[in-house]
């Protein structure tokens, strides 16, 4: 593995296309006399608009207007159409991942379930103040907040479990009821995936990241640059 540094008063991704190009990031891999070999890189970019962009500077960089770019991906973005087109040109199995529940279908479910588990906190007296508001507007508020904290989780790989012995038993019951409400994302939620077969958008893209990592380590090929990664 080497390490390339930019200096920070200079333009980030001309200043490393520039160095692939011209030899400079990778010991023998130079494309100015040879822009065909391009084709063989990878190259890991932190956004999808830097993508972009690095399409229009390998064309402004090499002087001229086309040329076979690097694979571009985005870090944690990886494109399942376009991984499983590399795999299958590699010879590796089909990707078998289940679909992931995502968007407003995903933020629908949880506020039905936070609306349930709020129905079951009201008091019996009617006089009496609810320990949780349960209207429309703070149940969906409650449910993008979960659906955060589940993409947090699952991206971390912390099991929920972890969270059961957070709070000890002398504390008060408001933070037993946040332990409480959090089963809707440890316990319920988990249930309802299995019996959809759906997953997690986070765990799904966890799954990808692992495949793509398998293809490169069965199937090295040309190079690998991770640009503007720290690495964690």
């Amino acid at each position: 593995m080497r390490v390339f540094s930019v200096p920070p008063s200079a333009p980030f991704l001309r200043t490393t296309i520039a160095a692939l190009v011209d030899g400079e990031l990778i010991e023998g891999f130079s494309v100015r006399t040879q822009p065909e070999r391009l084709a063989e890189a990878t190259l890991y970019l932190p956004t999808r608009r830097a993508g972009r962009l690095a399409r229009d500077i390998f064309l402004d960089v090499l002087g001229t207007d086309a040329v076979l770019l690097p694979r571009i991906v985005a870090l944690g973005g990886i494109d399942e159409d376009e991984l499983a087109f590399a795999q299958a040109a590699e010879g590796i199995a089909d990707l078998d991942i289940p679909p992931a529940l995502d968007g407003l279908p995903r933020r629908l479910l949880l506020a039905q379930l936070i609306a349930v588990w709020a129905k079951s906190l009201r008091p019996g007296d009617p006089h009496q103040a609810p320990l949780v508001i349960g209207g429309p507007a703070s149940t969906v508020a409650l449910a993008d907040d979960l659906a955060r904290l589940i993409d947090d989780m699952a991206t971390r790989g912390v099991d929920w479990g972890a969270l059961d012995s957070l709070v000890p038993d002398a504390f008060d019951r408001y933070w037993k009821l946040t332990l409480d409400f959090l089963k809707i994302a440890g316990q319920w939620w988990p249930q309802h995936l299995r019996e959809t077969d759906r997953i997690e958008p986070a765990a799904r893209r966890n799954l990808l990241i692992e495949a793509e990592t398998r293809r490169l380590a069965a199937h090295p090929g040309g190079p690998v640059i991770a640009a503007g990664s720290t690495g964690s």
